[in-house]
């Protein structure tokens, strides 16, 4: 029996329009035309009914391949599966030739539960990346190859890892409007290895592992979740408005006529007539044309949106509600649960974590899932292992959609930044954040990848030892010297976290828990002292305060307040240190800039205010902002230990006065002390 082996890149050329590689190759030991290739693995996994198999004694690695295309990530009617064989060509580096190939299951053989084998390795023409789960002895990994040699089909090992069956985080895939950006799990490595490393980074290596399971693919569109519900709220209105949370938007704005009590006759046929059309068309009236119609062009935009449709939710919590996590996969194995959506449609149903049952996703068989529905799921105050040994466990998931909305002007990386960030912050919701980081005062401080704006790589040290536990107390101490940088941070018994002193501390509320797993009332709380703290990231002091927990319990752990620098057990003011008698040098660079350097006699830090240069004559000549966080100040300003460089854009002329003055708060030390005097005088001499 003769193959062509080229048939394995021919079919590229034939179903993506991709170059042909190969040559002819002589089987000389055909694959049984009886048998599919693979393995029904131990169903503990959770892994699909067969995957890839490796022999020890013959180095061969026997299994099923999918060839496709990134540009083309619907699955179609036509997809082309191969048996395929590879055998180990050397070790170093491990290198695995392609041996056989042929169409995979041309028979249509059932595994031993009556279901059609699935296919487990992938072929993508654009990276020439082979990824496939293989079963080693009785272990389940998982591989990728990189073509190297497309003359004799020679592969090199790129990537490997053991498939566990319990791990950190699961992610479930999950197309809709009938595509997906992820038509095979492997496609999505990359994509979870990338938050995975952010978590990693973020909790000391405590969240290292990940499983990605495969979730299916919603043939809806969001234009029918959209009519599912807008037909809810218009059934809400026409009954009154009654039940949570419609009484309480009733009550707010019945008096000022913002929402529609007590419609008229020809009120109650609108809003039948629309809900008709919706069940009808399965679109919302919003963006699937009932405004063009006779009845919407004269009502949506005078009362139908404004006083009914904008009570109603948007599409994005019904494409969650009723989803069956896969079959196979236990949610006492994981930690949280990430839903990954995808579509090809520019639409992203954006993000969100809370209780699974309270979201409405089930176990594969329809059941709920453990945990009360009263409970915030994120603000669980026990971690998982406390929460598996006692049976009391509610499962914890999050969603995010991995779909670009603006694929003309995303790029490929700023796609995947954008959807790592999300996922790491969902994440950390699920592993226990009940809320976000803030700043007291309600300024604009994004610190942190649990605020607005604030870096992937930025987390407070006091959520890390408090709220998730991924660090240990001994990691707080009241000495400054000792503070260990955060930035690229690896050692978790460094010490990261300082606690300022008593003269800092504030009165807070601990609620103490009175029995395990539930919580006391309002008469039950306990007024303790809470502390402020500071922790370093890049070379830049931060502050906050945060809830009591520190030999106590706090219920509902949202995160830390910001606030600026301000350590009352120092009250000394950095000072400048003169040059000469001059407050300032002055140096001019290679490329004329003239610079302004001022030093001080300890290490400062920028605040937020202004620093402003002018010149004998009272003429602002320079006035550049600072900013609490460095990359937020004006790129003028070089802040650096104990220095302080300005390029001040303009020259400098030889014996002539300026005067250089500082805002209050434009530039502190770590105690928040601004610099004393605020003004000074110099010159060019």
């Amino acid at each position: 029996m003769k193959l062509l082996i080229s048939i394995f890149f021919t079919l590229l050329f034939a179903v993506f329009g991709g170059s042909s590689y190969g040559q002819d190759f002589e089987v000389t030991k055909p694959l049984p035309a009886q048998n599919y290739l693979g393995i029904t693995p131990d169903k503990k996994y959770g892994l699909p009914n067969n995957i890839g198999t490796y022999s020890d004694e013959t180095g061969i690695i026997s299994s099923c391949i999918s060839l496709y295309d990134k540009e083309k990530p619907t699955i179609s009617d036509d997809q082309h599966y191969f048996g395929v064989s590879f055998k180990i060509k050397s070790l170093l580096p491990l290198t695995i030739t392609l041996i056989d190939s042929r169409i995979f299951n041309e028979f249509k053989l059932k595994t031993a539960s009556g279901e059609a084998p699935y296919c487990s390795g992938t072929f993508e023409s654009s990276t020439m990346i082979y990824q496939d789960t293989i079963q080693m002895g009785s272990i389940p990994q998982y591989i990728a190859f990189k073509l190297v040699d497309q003359i004799n089909y020679n592969f090199e090992l790129t990537d490997s890892s053991v498939i566990t069956e319990k791990a950190d985080i699961a992610f479930v895939l999950r197309g809709y409007n009938g595509t997906t950006e992820y038509n095979f799990p492997a496609r999505f490595r990359a994509d979870a290895k990338r938050s995975l490393k952010g978590l990693t980074e973020l909790s000391f290596g405590a969240i290292n592992s990940y499983r990605i399971f495969d979730g299916g693919i919603d043939p809806n569109s969001p234009d029918y979740y959209q009519s599912l519900e807008e037909i809810k709220v218009i059934d809400k209105a026409l009954s009154g408005w009654t039940g949570y949370p419609w009484e309480t938007y009733k009550e707010q704005d019945a008096a000022s006529g913002a929402i529609l009590t007590n419609p008229t006759d020809e009120e109650i046929f609108v809003l039948q007539s629309l809900r008709q059309w919706l069940v009808a068309n399965k679109k919302g009236a919003r963006t699937g044309g009932w405004q063009e119609t006779e009845l919407g062009a004269a009502h949506y935009g005078t009362w139908v949106d404004t006083k009914v449709l904008r009570y109603g939710g948007s599409a994005a919590g019904t494409f969650i509600n009723g989803f069956r996590l896969p079959k196979g996969l236990n949610e006492l194995n994981f930690k949280a649960i990430g839903v990954i959506f995808s579509s090809t449609d520019k639409y992203n149903t954006s993000a969100l974590s809370a209780n699974c049952k309270n979201l409405g996703i089930t176990k594969s068989d329809g059941q709920a899932l453990p945990g009360p529905n009263w409970i915030s799921p994120q603000t669980y105050p026990f971690s998982i292992e406390k929460k598996v040994a006692t049976g009391d466990h509610p499962i914890v998931c999050f969603y995010s959609d991995y779909s670009d909305e603006v694929p003309d002007i995303s790029t490929a990386e700023s796609l995947a930044g954008g959807n790592a960030h999300t996922t790491i912050h969902e994440a950390i919701h699920a592993l226990g954040q009940g809320g976000h980081d803030s700043d007291e005062s309600g300024d604009d401080f994004p610190y942190g990848v649990m605020t607005v704006g604030g870096a992937a790589d930025q987390y407070p040290v006091w959520n890390r030892v408090f709220i998730l536990g991924w660090l240990p107390e001994s990691t707080i101490t009241d000495d400054p010297t000792l503070v260990a940088d955060t930035y690229g941070a690896t050692d978790p018994n460094a010490k990261y976290l300082l606690r300022l002193g008593p003269l800092n501390d504030f009165d807070c509320i601990s609620y103490v828990l009175v029995t395990f797993g539930g919580f006391t009332d309002n008469d039950n709380t306990d007024i303790r002292k809470c502390h402020r703290y500071q922790e370093l990231y890049n070379g830049n002091w931060i502050q906050y305060k945060a809830a009591y927990t520190e030999g106590g319990s706090t219920w509902r752990p949202v995160g830390v307040k910001f606030e600026p620098l301000n350590d009352l057990a120092d009250t000394k003011a950095p000072e400048i240190i003169s040059t000469n008698g001059n407050a300032v040098e002055i140096e001019q660079d290679e490329l004329d800039r003239r610079f302004i350097k001022v030093r001080f006699d300890e290490q400062i830090y920028p605040g937020k205010g202004y620093v402003v240069i002018k010149g004998a004559d009272g003429t602002r000549l320079l006035s550049e902002q600072t900013n609490r966080l460095r990359e937020l100040s004006s790129d003028k300003l070089e802040v650096s230990g104990y220095l302080l460089k300005i390029n001040t854009g303009f020259i400098i002329n030889s014996g002539q006065d300026y005067s250089l003055s500082f805002s209050d708060g434009a530039i502190t030390d770590r105690a928040g002390n601004s610099v004393e005097p605020r003004s000074y005088v110099f010159s060019d001499n």
